[in-house]
């Protein structure tokens, strides 16, 4: 912000408080937002929500041995239900993590717009319950 010798301190503040501040509010925001997004890796969740747990498979054994077969179906299947669960409680918790900060990040915006305006309406309230 270049100051210039003829603009007035109080015209330098709005200009910052109503141009420049709003503009690295909202990429803080978003920067937020991306945090939790990768760092409860929802995207990958998604991606890989039925996939076995911890990678745990078991594979059966060569020829035919139905007992085996049926065994080693119903581990994967259960080793998949566990990552199937655990991913997306992980999913809800992160999800419940960007709606918090997606509507504490819309309150802040709107107060730090809306402020100067309560301050004014604020002293001429307390002007008037003077008198």
């Amino acid at each position: 912000m270049p100051q210039s010798k003829t603009q007035n301190l109080i015209v330098l503040f709005w200009q910052w408080y109503y141009a420049i501040a709003p503009k690295k509010i909202l990429k803080t925001w978003r920067n937020v937002l991306s945090f939790g997004w990768n760092f409860f890796s929802i995207g990958l969740l998604f991606k890989t929500l039925f996939a076995p747990w911890k990678r745990d498979i078991t594979k059966s054994t060569s020829g035919f041995d139905p007992k085996a077969w049926l065994e080693s179906l119903v581990m994967n299947l259960i080793s998949r239900l566990i990552g199937a669960f655990v991913r997306g409680w992980v999913i809800l918790l992160g999800l419940f993590f960007e709606i918090i900060i997606l509507i504490f990040g819309v309150l802040f915006f709107l107060g730090w717009l809306i402020f100067p305006a309560l301050i004014v309406i604020g002293i001429i309230y307390a002007v008037i319950m003077i008198r």
